[in-house]
């Protein structure tokens, strides 16, 4: 009869280690097919065998110390887990296996195998993520955000997520920087950052303000005219310089530093009337978000010099338009409505006249009568006797324009008028002759 005892080899062929998702490990053990008995006959074709392999921490493979791995185990392996197994993590234990026929004989235990269970670092389990970074950002400005891991072990790491915001205010990018658009008034977004580790994935976001900033005031500059003519008037602006380059309109408070011209509230600045020309300083300052800023234009003040008005022009006398108790005539003449230069009067300018007659056919100036003065019309009736006019001479009448302001014209072209007799003398020394 056969011996009942099987010779076992084992050996540890492959430790393999499988990670999976969830941080369990498997390892596999195995050996080679036990094909003979212990006299080395071969184990009959009708016969089956199976394993029963264990492991220990007792080098001695005493029974007491040994725990299956797998019993009854068709194949020459078989796996485990070594947590699970209760294996201590960095410890020495030992494999054995025997080999059984199914007709209830087994082999000895083979010779023990030894192993240093590995050490393992199980990865944390991602539980959470936080977005840090600004609450607020300036239009035209930029935020850099960032994300924060929290693992189930209590630990924290930066992580780069990927990032997303919800509005058309800002931009951002992979790298978390977020660009403000500028803005009219303050506007909110939401800064989002997605996060995946081991399957897991995590999402946190921000709340960010875009912030309308109110440009600060660089400069002003004053806008009129370089030159205003006295008694006339100029109307100044101020213009406004800020920080983001743009400019607008603004109301300053304005001033200037002479006797020669005043500047009202709304920048028109009056001249006054000067005997030459002057220099004036404008001066604006303006006020705005506690930044204060002046300008200054320098201005002439025109001495502008004075215009006679027109002489009168087309005199001409018609009458006598009376006899009784004397004879009357009357000049005329048009009216005179330009300067001497031919331009209009100005508005509100006011013209009178005066009259005059002599026998001077060159009109010298101390041979001039006054026959009326501060005429308002553009006529005038005279008694030619009553005025000392010889009857008979000629006598030569002219008319002068004189403007409010005291200016005068030259005289008029004189028409020579002759004084009218009244007939021939009577007869005189009246005597009767002899014949």
């Amino acid at each position: 009869m056969k011996k009942n005892a099987v010779l076992f080899l084992l050996t540890i062929a492959c430790l393999l280690a499988i990670t999976s998702r969830t941080f369990a490990e498997t390892r596999t053990v195995s050996w080679d097919p036990v094909t003979t008995y212990t006299d080395g006959t071969p184990i009959e074709a009708e016969k089956t065998v199976t394993y029963t392999a264990y492991w220990t921490t007792d080098a001695g493979l005493s029974i007491a110390s040994l725990r299956t791995i797998g019993s009854s185990v068709p194949q020459t392996s078989t796996t485990f887990d070594p947590d699970l197994q209760g294996m201590t993590r960095g410890s020495t234990v030992y494999f054995t296996a025997k080999a059984v026929l199914n007709t209830g004989e087994e082999s000895a235990l083979s010779p023990a195998f030894s192993w240093t269970v590995p050490v393992v670092s199980v990865p944390a389990v991602l539980s959470s993520i936080a977005v840090g970074g600004p609450t607020s950002v300036n239009e035209g400005g930029t935020g850099t955000y960032t994300a924060t891991a929290t693992w189930d072990d209590g630990t924290t790491t930066s992580v780069t997520p990927t990032w997303s915001e919800n509005s058309s205010y800002a931009t951002i990018s992979t790298g978390g920087v977020l660009t403000a658009s500028a803005v009219t008034s303050n506007q909110t977004v939401t800064v989002s950052a997605s996060y995946t580790s081991g399957g897991v994935t995590r999402t946190a976001t921000r709340t960010v303000s875009i912030v309308d900033v109110p440009a600060v005031l660089s400069s002003i500059a004053v806008g009129g005219p370089t030159s205003v003519n006295e008694g006339g008037t100029g109307t100044y602006t101020a213009t406004a310089t800020w920080d983001d380059g743009t400019t607008t309109s603004v109301t300053p408070t304005w001033s200037e530093n002479s006797s020669y011209a005043t500047i009202s509230t709304g920048g028109v600045l009056t001249a006054s009337a000067v005997t030459s020309n002057q220099t004036v300083t404008v001066s604006a300052s303006y006020t705005s978000g506690g930044v204060t800023r002046t300008a200054t234009r320098t201005v002439s003040i025109v001495d502008v010099p004075s215009l006679a008005p027109a002489a009168p022009q087309n005199m001409g006398i018609t009458g006598p338009i009376s006899t009784v108790p004397t004879e009357v005539w009357r000049i005329a003449w048009e009216p005179v409505t330009t300067y001497a230069d031919g331009t209009p009067l100005d508005p509100g300018r006011t013209v009178r006249y005066t009259a005059y007659w002599t026998d001077d056919p060159a009109l010298s100036a101390g041979s001039l009568r006054q026959l009326a003065s501060s005429i308002s019309t553009t006529t005038f009736d005279f008694d030619p006797i009553a005025r000392q006019m010889v009857k008979n001479q000629g006598a030569y009448l002219t008319v002068r324009a004189i403007l409010d302001n005291g200016n005068q014209s030259s005289i008029a072209v004189a028409p020579v008028w002759v004084v009218a007799n009244e007939g021939p003398v009577p007869p005189a020394r009246g005597q009767i002759t002899k014949q």
